[in-house]
């Protein structure tokens, strides 16, 4: 075992919660030490971009029903007004609460705790009415504006974006794990990579929006990645860490390439970069554990495309694990082109996506309805948010059943990766049903394991949250662990994070546009959960839950406009 695993297996063992005691975390909240929520490069040029209010957005078009159907949305220009609403639609804030005297921003990807370690990035050439010359931009949520951070020449950025589509765009992704630490403890690197796996899924279905793909760029190293979004610098506790970088182009164009041209890397070492990040706390509390899993995490650069010829994994058995699904969807186009597309706004979804405080405990799901939202996360490399990934998927869904109408109470799994059902069956309790529902659509491999109301038994894994308890249905996402980090290496722990992320934010705005509403839970105890299943070993770990029912009215609380002075519409 290389140390770099030892690292990981010691930081995700010592981030466990247990019902006799919680991950290290700080014994109470030191106030004085809350991280800005907001982070700032000083001393940048400020391009603001443009706004839209509310009722503009939900009566806008595409349809949430249309990011589906490959080829449907038609690509937009490259310009101001669309990178204004790439960002809009991903990153930015999305409402203003207020209770009281307290004031408090939500945005639009969702963060553990509101805290929001994930910071993003901008390269770009030329953009007509916004940038006269390429760019590396920081995004700064609160100004819904890029901060200026270095100029490239014409020939750099030609370098750069070799080999990608015309019209490409990159966006990078960072995190800074003190945001989160200062109240979850050790455990924040994992919330901070949910987070990053959100943000992407955000980004993915704000491109789509637009009739443009986000692709991960999977080769790309943790040292290129910061060198590129100028941070290669960053020390001290407020650090930020490079996560990854993706290529944003018109959908329908081939992209083959799996990293930008490293040849265009020198010149990033060379530029003078404007601005300094302002500092967050006053002091901090240092996490060593965090420390050392991001070192055993950094990715260096590989060549899986080139290697392999094609895509990393078998881009067969994802058509495969699709095959089934995208014959059930090419049915649902049909249904959908047959009344009109433009029932439910995608930007609606999108913009009004929250995380439930409370579900209804007496309100009930359509089976149809569950059993849609289970066929969009069968992982189809061809829509979002599933078509920025590469890997995987490596996650399965372990069910609570708790209130959908014709299905009992129970414990179900749902196979998202076909042909694992022996292999999860040799790993599980040997007294499991594994029966499948009478009414389950052929296509879904959905089994139930225990018939018996457990609706209590979800709230108390999920640390008593009593949502779990009260919701339609709580998911448990059980990953594959072990074999993905002895085949790739370390840097793939924290993608597992991110694909549990992506699915949380696909669960999310599956929620918002059947008029359910869902919520992420990162607290969950680990190993009494796998103790349950009978899993031993790191072959499956429990990484994300999530939870989907109908909300409880929000007493006390007002709404005020994301960006009210700032309407161009």
């Amino acid at each position: 075992m290389s140390k770099e695993l030892e690292a990981i297996l010691a930081y995700h063992e010592a981030s466990k919660h247990n019902f006799r005691a919680y991950a290290p975390s700080p014994h109470h909240l030191d106030m004085e030490t809350r991280p800005d929520l907001f982070l700032h490069y000083t001393g940048t040029p400020l391009l603001k971009l443009d706004t839209e209010s509310e009722d503009a957005v939900k009566e806008s078009f595409p349809a949430y029903e249309q990011v589906f159907i490959p080829g449907e949305i038609p690509p937009v220009p490259l310009d101001r007004k669309s990178i204004s609403r790439l960002f809009f639609d991903s990153l930015a804030i999305s409402v203003w609460r207020k209770s009281g005297f307290a004031k408090w921003a939500l945005r639009v990807n969702p963060s553990s705790g509101n805290l929001h370690p994930t910071e993003g990035y901008l390269i770009s050439g030329p953009v007509e009415g916004l940038l006269k010359k390429p760019a590396v931009c920081h995004y700064s949520s609160l100004e819904h504006a890029l901060e200026l951070r270095a100029e490239l020449s014409p020939e750099t950025w030609e370098l750069l974006s070799s080999g990608f589509p015309e019209g490409t765009v990159f966006a990078g992704l960072s995190s800074i794990h003190w945001r989160v630490a200062w109240k979850y403890g050790i455990r924040a690197f994992r919330y901070s990579n949910h987070d990053i796996g959100h943000a992407v899924g955000a980004l993915g279905f704000a491109a789509a929006g637009l009739g443009w793909e986000a692709k991960l760029l999977e080769d790309m190293g943790s040292e290129e990645i910061a060198s590129l979004l100028g941070i290669s610098g960053s020390e001290g506790p407020e650090k930020e860490e490079p996560a990854c970088l993706l290529a944003i182009f018109p959908s329908g164009k081939c992209c083959g390439r799996s990293k930008v041209n490293s040849a265009a890397l020198p010149a990033f070492e060379k530029l003078s970069w404007k601005g300094h990040p302002n500092r967050l706390s006053p002091k901090h509390v240092k996490w060593v554990e965090i420390g050392r899993a991001v070192s055993a995490s950094r990715k260096k650069e590989t060549d899986f495309l080139r290697e392999r010829g094609h895509e990393p994994g078998d881009k067969g058995q994802k058509n495969r694990a699709g095959k089934e699904a995208e014959k059930a969807r090419e049915k649902e186009t049909e249904k959908a082109r047959e009344k009109e597309l433009g029932e439910v706004s995608l930007r609606r979804v999108i913009r009004s996506r929250r995380s439930a405080l409370e579900m209804n405990n007496s309100a009930y799901m359509e089976k149809e309805t569950f059993y849609g939202m289970l066929r969009r996360t069968v992982q189809d490399p061809r829509i979002p948010p599933f078509n920025t990934l590469t890997f995987g998927p490596f996650a399965h869904m372990l069910i609570f059943v708790n209130r959908v109408k014709g299905l009992l109470p129970g414990l179900y799994i749902f196979l998202r990766k076909p042909g694992e059902e022996g292999k999860l069956k040799a790993s599980m309790r040997e007294d499991f049903l594994w029966e499948r529902p009478e009414n389950c659509p052929h296509d879904l491999e959905f089994y139930m394991l225990v018939e018996e109301t457990l609706s209590y038994f979800a709230a108390q894994l999920s640390c008593a949250q009593r949502k779990a308890e009260d919701a339609c249905f709580t998911v448990c996402m059980i990953s594959e662990f072990e074999e993905p980090l002895r085949k790739f290496g370390t840097w793939i722990y924290p993608y597992l994070f991110w694909e549990c992320g992506i699915l949380g934010q696909l669960l999310y705005l599956e929620a918002e546009a059947q008029g359910f509403r869902g919520c992420g839970i990162g607290c969950f105890f680990d190993n009494p959960l796998h103790e349950t299943l009978g899993l031993e070993g790191y072959e499956y770990q429990d990484l994300y839950h999530f939870t989907v029912g109908v909300p409880m009215q929000e007493r006390g609380l007002s709404s005020l406009p994301a960006y009210p002075e700032k309407h161009r519409d």
